[in-house]
């Protein structure tokens, strides 16, 4: 009786101990959820809410129901936004699942151990820099009358093909995409070469016992195995593109024209320059909606490739 007992004592105390437990846990993440809830989670409700209500931020709130909406089907500039931001996902994907990918393969195979880490560093360092800086620095750059990218074309004698590059229509867009080249720091590079870290040297060993040069090793094994990095790298640049906001601020404030106008950005004109929250809390909404659709039918794109190999 008394070794029952005495069970029965050690398995309540057990229980108290994984209760308190939990509560260290539950107490050390609540800051977190918190902090989420309070600015990311009640943000987005509350322009849910305010999307149905034509109200210009103060005192004037006019309930519309789907009115935001159906104007917001009717409206050619975030149409442009639209166009233009789809443009950007495809040339960042594209631009992000290659240039960082060679990045770090060419990193990877290089076998003095403090180059590599030489050029790890190198490649890591520009992440630090603020974002403003690098914006600032390329219209510098790509500036039309004293930029150095219309200098050097004048010094190597192509001077016909020189142009104010974020003031021209056909151009504006795709110099902003080509902020930052040649496009090998930042997290997609941290991605592949973590992944191409973590794959056995055994896997190598093998390829190179059956004849197996670095391009095969890179086609035939790091490809596939990296098939969840490219999936993550995907969905992230899917995310960024969408939220673009400080270059076409910055640099072309979404012209000339709707050239550069991005969906963040004429939510911004929409709320501050308009005084239509209402509105642009409806383009918010629209967008997460567009986003989320976006996403969801890229993992399952993604997913299928990955059963199909």
């Amino acid at each position: 009786m008394k070794a029952i007992s005495n069970n029965g004592k050690q398995g309540k105390i057990g229980i108290l101990k994984s209760i308190n437990k939990y509560k260290v846990q539950i107490f050390c993440v609540l800051p977190a959820i918190l902090i989420i809830t309070i600015f990311k989670y009640y943000p987005f409700v509350t322009s849910v809410y305010q999307s149905f209500f034509n109200w210009n931020g103060a005192n004037v709130k006019i309930f519309e129901g789907l009115g935001n909406y159906k104007d917001l089907l009717k409206d050619k500039m975030f149409h442009d936004a639209i166009f233009n931001i789809l443009k950007v996902c495809v040339a960042t994907i594209l631009i992000n699942l290659t240039f960082p990918f060679i990045a770090a393969e060419l990193v990877s195979n290089i076998k003095n151990q403090k180059i590599q880490k030489f050029f790890k560093l190198g490649f890591i360092i520009p992440m630090v820099v603020p974002f403003m800086v690098v914006i600032l620095l390329w219209k510098w750059i790509l500036a039309g009358d004293y930029g150095i990218f219309n200098m050097l074309l004048q010094g190597i004698g192509l001077g016909g093909f020189t142009k104010p590059w974020l003031g021209t229509e056909s151009t504006s867009l795709g110099a902003i995409i080509f902020i930052n080249f040649p496009w090998i720091a930042g997290l997609p590079f941290l991605l592949y070469l973590a992944g191409r870290q973590n794959i056995s040297e055994a896997l190598y060993e093998a390829a190179s016992l059956e004849g197996a040069g670095t391009f095969q090793k890179i086609i035939h094994i790091d490809i596939p195995l990296l098939s969840s990095h490219r999936k993550l790298v995907i969905t992230y640049m899917l995310i960024q593109a969408f939220q673009m906001f400080d270059q076409p601020s910055v640099l072309t404030g979404g012209g000339p024209g709707t050239a550069t106008l991005t969906p963040a950005l004429y939510i911004y004109q929409r709320a501050f320059n308009y005084n239509q929250f209402g509105y642009s809390s409806s383009i918010g909404v629209a967008l997460f909606i567009l986003v989320m659709v976006i996403t969801f039918l890229n993992q399952r794109i993604m997913k299928e490739s990955d059963v199909m190999d």
